[in-house]
């Protein structure tokens, strides 16, 4: 067997899209893999987010125990938002254990790398790098030697969709997947390796923004647009395919290879606000003063932040197109606080709990745990249990049926020493199609709107697929985005940490391997970073509008 690792992060790649383009044969290395491989959909953390999902990927770790939970998160000590970086997660990442057992890794962009550290090889950091920085390849002078060779680096993505931008997201997507494609083929012919790590990041853009372009029965779909640029969009999944192809070939004989995602993908329909239902569920509070009279006044006539955004959209300034939320425009949060409602017009001293990130974070107001927290520890489990209760009894006002899926406590679906970050309450609403919002402005009086920016958002499950001579073939199996980890590990012969969440995949793998080779827990050893690296308040704030604008955050 080879002792090749190629490992490919398509962020956001489901078995509901791949399977299609498979059976018109767009897609001949992938289905190739598969037929004589292995895969699984990879059922993925909660929530289904690229940060704390690709931490979990290379840690086997759940967020109790990494610490990511969201894009960003809240500063102990100041109480500020800040957006994540590699330094706040715990744990070690699996090209950190192989380099410790004297394996040259190459990572090639995952999320949460940066800032890069060292490592037994070479490391090109991830997309929340700040604008500006050039310190994002290990080791330094790597950057200078790519740019030479091939031009600026493509490090960040900026388009997004609105009527008459399709073209422009598209030509921004092709071009950074080239210059990625052949800044990892220098990579792999230009270095020693032997396990190599190759993310793509546009899999994910290209379904956020244009998924309405190949799906006739969004609520968005535009015919006329659709006969354009569906056939482009398939191309560029034609292109990831040959590009995997290539890089199978670079890797040599035989080699491991795995292909993951972080999340699936389908589509948005809908909307929620969850800040919007907790303010009239009378958890959320406004203040008595009389500018926020004025505002709530506006609010229930209907002059919100959404209306504002429908004029807006009849000027040519309607291209700059929010993501997920009026204030997702950068710079816009501001503005608009000051004519319309937001989070500086909540009464925090009558409020009992408030919703930050997606798909159902609801976090109580704990008294000694947020900057004005009026929960005492002895009504925190009431609170929690009244909105609970109140979840769900919500109806979805098209079926009748029950608004939300399964339910969660934190504990329930966390463990580890960070448990204490987590939302307090997690849930994903019974349809998909409606996004459920943490929005920090109040976008409109309604609990469910129209979508308006992104028309697709992530699943619980992605995909995994493995190939290899220790890979059982045509095998179809169950696994999660923890069992990643200790499986490569198992198969390149490494100990497996028992600290880790996830488990060894044998159903994907050979009985012969499995015969010859025992799994070997070893040690967790010391997991925790020596230093957080704090961003500028400038740096920080560029990536947390990079964030809104993009639809990641709100």
């Amino acid at each position: 067997m080879s002792n090749k690792l190629l490992v490919i992060g398509l962020d956001g790649a489901s078995f509901n899209v791949l399977d299609p383009l498979i059976e018109k044969d767009y897609l001949p290395n992938i289905g190739a893999l598969i037929a004589t491989g292995s895969r699984a959909d990879l059922e993925t953390t909660f929530p289904p987010i690229t940060a704390v999902a690709w931490s979990s990927f290379m840690t086997g770790k759940n967020p109790g125990k990494h610490g990511i939970f969201e894009f960003v998160r809240r500063d102990h000590h100041s109480k500020r938002e800040l957006a994540v970086n590699a330094s706040f997660r715990q744990g070690r990442a699996i090209w950190d254990l192989l380099s410790d057992a004297g394996k040259r890794v190459v990572v090639h962009n995952f999320p949460c790398t940066y800032p890069p550290h060292e490592i037994n090889g070479l490391m090109i950091a991830d997309f929340m790098t700040p604008r500006g920085r050039r310190d994002f390849t290990y080791p330094v002078s790597l950057l200078k030697e790519i740019e030479e060779e091939f031009g600026s680096y493509r490090l960040h993505l900026s388009q997004t969709y609105a009527e008459g931008n399709v073209e422009a997201v598209l030509d921004e997507l092709f071009d950074e997947l080239e210059y990625k494609a052949k800044v990892a083929e220098y990579l792999m012919t230009r270095y020693e390796w032997d396990a190599f790590f190759q993310y793509f990041w546009g899999t994910d853009r290209i379904q956020h923004e244009l998924w309405h372009i190949i799906d006739e029965a969004h609520p968005r779909h535009n015919k006329e647009e659709g006969k354009r640029y569906r056939d482009r969009v398939y191309d560029y999944f034609k292109r990831v395919d040959e590009i995997v192809g290539r890089l199978i070939e670079l890797a040599g004989s035989d080699p491991l290879v795995l292909i993951a995602s972080d999340h699936g993908f389908g589509p948005v329909h809908k909307y929620c606000s969850l800040n919007i239902w907790l303010l009239q569920e009378g958890f959320l509070k406004l203040k008595s003063d009389a500018m926020t009279r004025a505002k709530k006044l506006m609010f229930s006539l209907g002059l919100t932040p959404e209306f504002a955004f429908k004029l807006v959209k009849k000027i040519p300034l309607g291209r700059l197109r929010p993501a997920r939320g009026v204030s997702s425009q950068p710079g816009a949060s501001k503005l608009l606080g000051k004519f319309f409602l937001s989070f500086n017009d909540v009464d925090w001293s009558s409020s009992k709990a408030f919703s930050k990130g997606n798909y159902g974070q609801i976090y109580v107001n704990l008294e000694g745990r947020e900057p004005n927290g009026v929960v005492s520890k002895g009504e925190y489990e009431a609170v929690r249990d009244e909105i609970i209760e109140r979840l769900r009894a919500l109806v979805d006002p098209l079926t009748g049926r029950p608004w939300v899926a399964e339910v969660f406590r934190r504990e329930d679906i966390y463990n580890g020493p960070l448990v204490e970050d987590a939302p307090d309450i997690a849930f994903l609403p019974a349809d998909m199609r409606h996004l459920a919002l943490g929005n920090a402005d109040f976008t409109s009086n309604k609990f469910m709107v129209d979508a308006f920016g992104i028309s697709g958002c992530h699943r619980m499950n992605g995909v995994m697929i493995a190939h290899g001579e220790a890979i059982k073939a045509g095998s179809t199996i169950e696994a999660g985005i923890y069992d990643i980890a200790p499986t490569l590990l198992y198969l390149l012969g490494e100990g497996v940490p028992d600290d880790m969440d996830g488990r060894v995949l044998t159903d994907a793998i050979s009985e012969e391997f499995l015969n010859a080779n025992s799994i070997r827990l070893t040690a967790e050893g010391d997991s925790t970073q020596s230093r957080e690296l704090e961003f500028s308040p400038e740096e920080n704030a560029d990536v947390i509008d990079r964030l809104k604008q993009l639809g990641y955050i709100g």
